[in-house]
């Protein structure tokens, strides 16, 4: 056993309850931003479009940034579509 599901789940659950959950994420040229914010949005803005792809990269370097020996990570979709990022 490399690491136990539960420290993972602790440590990329609460990171993704807190940053992802129940946010919008906008490009930071999106041009309702400003609006959002000035309404009080809860906003997370980020330096890429937010994709699949960017999120399955955002996962996997948090996780890399808590010593996880991450190799790979699938953000699903639907049952059959889904985005991954592995370590280049």
């Amino acid at each position: 056993m490399i690491c136990d599901f539960s420290d993972i789940s602790a440590y990329a659950g609460g990171w993704i309850d807190e940053t992802l959950d129940h946010n919008m994420l906008l490009h930071k040229d999106d041009p309702i931003l400003a609006s959002l914010q000035q309404a009080g949005e809860r906003v997370l803005v980020v330096e890429d479009h937010p994709t699949a792809e960017f999120l399955a990269k955002m996962i996997f370097d948090y996780m890399v940034k808590g010593q996880f020996p991450v190799k790979e990570v699938s953000i699903w979709e639907t049952e059959s579509a889904h985005a991954s990022y592995s370590s280049p």
